[in-house]
């Protein structure tokens, strides 16, 4: 029986590692940590074979957060799954706007759902973001706005879950040149997002450490 938390991590990732093979998956080096991390946060490892990257997402992201890039999430449950104090070591901050008063007040004037009018807010914030989308697939649509505009975020991680605009609104954002992180089809969520952001937070200490050696 395995008790302590690092082993149980360790062993966890080498059963990963293990069914990967089995599977005959295999990733580029520096995807891999986050499709791991992904797998592990909800036991899925046919989760992996649906992760889109664009080819500098990993890159571009860990350098926005050693910059100190801001974090705006959809919801409050990948809000709350993001290892905080890593981002503030950075010098980054989290924000999520669902539940701001103003932004409830402006979505029903509008007739629009919190999530849109609330990825509004956090596109107009100034200086270096990324955004994180895992719950809501109407929080993609201002984002990908933004792109197509010649806007975009440093990195968007979008692998918000359901039936409805979820795979079609993944699937563009899958089609765009600046960096994203995205799931084909209608699964992904909060664990999913928070997993992916957590990765990118350990990656980026990671090489601050290394160069500061």
């Amino acid at each position: 029986m395995i008790l302590a938390p690092q082993a149980i991590e360790a062993e966890s990732f080498r059963l990963i590692d293990e069914a990967f093979r089995k599977e005959g998956l295999s990733f580029p080096e520096e995807v891999l940590p986050l499709v791991k991390r992904a797998v592990h946060a909800t036991g899925d490892v046919s989760l992996a074979r649906d992760f889109v990257f664009h080819p500098e997402a990993v890159k571009k992201g860990v350098a926005a957060l050693r910059a100190g890039a801001n974090l705006f999430c959809d919801v409050k449950m990948v809000a709350s799954g993001i290892n905080r104090k890593a981002l503030c070591r950075l010098g980054g901050e989290l924000f999520c706007f669902i539940d701001d008063p103003k932004v409830v007040q402006e979505a029903k004037e509008r007739g629009l759902t919190r999530a849109y009018v609330a990825m509004e807010k956090a596109l107009a914030f100034s200086g270096e973001k990324i955004i994180v989308v895992g719950n809501a697939p109407t929080a993609l649509l201002p984002v990908l706005e933004a792109m197509e505009k010649g806007h975009p975020p440093a990195l968007v991680i979008g692998v918000p879950v359901g039936f409805v605009g979820a795979a079609a609104y993944k699937e563009e954002l899958s089609r765009k040149t600046s960096p994203f992180i995205t799931l084909r089809g209608p699964r992904g969520g909060s664990p999913i997002a928070a997993a992916l952001v957590n990765a990118l937070l350990k990656l980026a200490l990671q090489d601050e450490a290394s160069a500061a050696v």
